[in-house]
């Protein structure tokens, strides 16, 4: 009589744990939040009649809500600026936070951070070698974050503009 109610318990035990899994399998987690792209590669030219800059920038992003995203940005390039009668030449490395709001394709960037430069010889050593990164401009890219990137911009290094790839 034991042996006959401990095997009625394990089923009913068996039969409630398989339910349970099958029911918690129904509320897992929404799947498109993760279709959403985090990550980008671009890169990025702005010019000026004395002052520029060009860079392959990685960005990730870090928060992002229906309206927002706030991406982290890093990069190497170059980067000029010839005054008279001296000139600050040299490769450089972009450290950025960039802000986006909009919706569907279209957003609203606003770039804040900052650029140090490894100055050339042909450079004053005396300069300061960190540089701020100040552009605001426009995005483009696909709501799913697929596909490539578009960015128009104007800022400390002049107009600008750059293409990228999301993955």
């Amino acid at each position: 009589m034991k042996s006959a109610i401990f095997k009625v318990f394990v089923k009913i035990v068996t039969i409630v744990t398989f339910l349970n899994l099958n029911g918690f399998n129904a509320n897992c987690q929404n799947s498109t939040f993760f279709q959403n792209r985090k990550n980008s590669i671009h890169i990025d030219c702005a010019t000026a009649l004395y002052i520029g800059m060009a860079s392959v920038n990685y960005g990730r992003t870090i928060i992002h809500t229906k309206h927002y995203r706030l991406n982290l940005n890093s990069g190497f390039g170059g980067w000029y600026f010839v005054p008279m009668p001296k000139e600050y030449i040299g490769f450089s490395v972009p450290l950025s936070l960039n802000n986006l709001i909009g919706s569907n394709n279209n957003y609203f960037e606003a770039d804040l951070g900052l650029r140090y430069t490894f100055l050339s010889e042909r450079s004053d050593k005396d300069r300061f070698q960190y540089f701020p990164i100040l552009n605001l401009g426009y995005r483009f890219q696909r709501p799913d974050g697929k596909g490539l990137l578009f960015r128009s911009f104007i800022g400390y290094s002049g107009l600008g503009i750059g293409v990228g790839k999301l993955f």
